[in-house]
């Protein structure tokens, strides 16, 4: 397939970049292309057949959404562009979104306390109500609601991605590792026994190619690493170094997890990367890249 991947040089889009272009055609779209010079000419022009929208703007510490905001300029006006330039074609759209827009899910009644941290009672499906508590969320909830305009969109909601390598920007998986090489402390809110299910974008690529062969579309996905990749972000640390010191912080919530049975039943897709089996190559990558700094 020849795929147009918005955002290929942020965090997750180098994981993605590197998986797609192992079997398929990239043509990558950032920053300096602008999202807003995409013309339908051009996706012609190159054979687009896929589009993955990873662009985005994200303003966590403000409540209230604000118009001309970059949140509203890229995550909202972006993707009616990009539904604009999409009109009349069946090129496929996976529109990125996050947990945000259903605002914090699990109270302490919802988890079971264990020796290696909080796990979840139940997980988080498609049908959980929106609850967006940050403008972040709210401009992602109208780019949800303007990609269905196309009829060959999907949109698929992450807890936290990652990748294998070292970069500029990331979530917390990378956020961890990069202090843990710099000798820590490690600061967690709740001392780390708030719960993840980190998906690999290894993963998150191959369900979409599952959902392009089989012609699913229209529909919401809920993303995550599954079961086998519950992890605390305490055990993270652990794993990454037994012995880094982790300073509790005040706050923080009890953990997010999604539910992947519409995945599965819809594509036949569930994750197979295991994150505990990752933490030592990221390690040895954000070392790599700090030596050679």
């Amino acid at each position: 397939m020849n795929i147009l991947l918005i955002g290929h040089e942020g965090y997750l889009g180098c994981g993605l970049h590197a998986y797609f272009s192992r079997n398929h055609r990239v043509l990558g779209w950032d920053v300096k292309e602008n999202l807003f010079n995409l013309k339908p000419a051009l996706l012609a022009r190159k054979n687009i057949e896929v589009l993955v929208n990873l662009s985005h703007a994200a303003d966590r510490q403000s409540t209230r959404f604000q118009m001309d905001s970059p949140g509203d300029e890229v995550n909202v006006m972006g993707a009616r562009h990009i539904a604009r330039i999409l009109k009349g074609s069946e090129i496929p759209w996976f529109q990125f979104s996050t947990r945000d827009v259903l605002g914090p899910v699990y109270t302490r009644k919802d988890v079971v306390k264990t020796k290696a941290g909080y796990r979840p009672k139940f997980l988080v499906n498609e049908g959980f109500p929106y609850a967006p508590w940050n403008a972040f969320a709210k401009s992602k909830i109208m780019a949800e609601f303007i990609s269905e305009s196309h009829p060959f969109s999907n949109i698929i909601r992450l807890t936290t991605g990652y990748t294998d390598y070292d970069h500029v920007r990331g979530g917390w998986p990378l956020q961890l590792i990069q202090t843990i090489v710099k000798g820590g402390p490690v600061t967690l809110t709740r001392g780390g026994e708030q719960f993840r299910d980190p998906l690999h974008t290894d993963d998150l690529g191959r369900l979409m190619e599952l959902l392009c062969e089989q012609r699913v579309f229209g529909e919401k996905f809920h993303a995550g690493g599954g079961r086998k990749n519950f992890i605390s972000l305490r055990e993270f640390v652990r794993i990454a170094d037994p012995k880094m010191k982790i300073q509790r912080a005040v706050g923080g919530d009890y953990g997010i997890a999604f539910d992947n049975s519409k995945a599965l039943k819809l594509a036949g897709w569930k994750p197979k990367v295991l994150v505990r089996e990752k933490i030592p190559v990221i390690m040895k990558n954000v070392r790599a890249a700090a030596a050679a700094l």
